[in-house]
């Protein structure tokens, strides 16, 4: 599971990236509870296991890339 966060004015924002496998897990479920009564908003990506790492290679990438064009 990856979990990167992001804040905007006064918005918080949590992304969190998983494989249904975690999804299931209770620790997870308690993750996801935890935020959402800090009043995050939450977004989760799910994968099936064998495209996992190539999917958080391609997001970190884009991000990576979006970062560079901010001025």
């Amino acid at each position: 599971m990856k979990v990167t966060f992001a804040k905007n004015d006064k918005t918080q924002y949590i992304q969190i990236y998983l494989t249904e496998k975690e999804l299931e897990k209770t620790e997870t479920k308690e993750v996801i509870e935890k935020y959402k009564q800090e009043k995050y908003n939450i977004a989760i990506f799910v994968s099936g296991k064998e495209n996992y790492p190539k999917i958080l290679k391609n997001i970190i990438l884009k991000q990576v890339e979006v970062n560079k064009n901010v001025c």
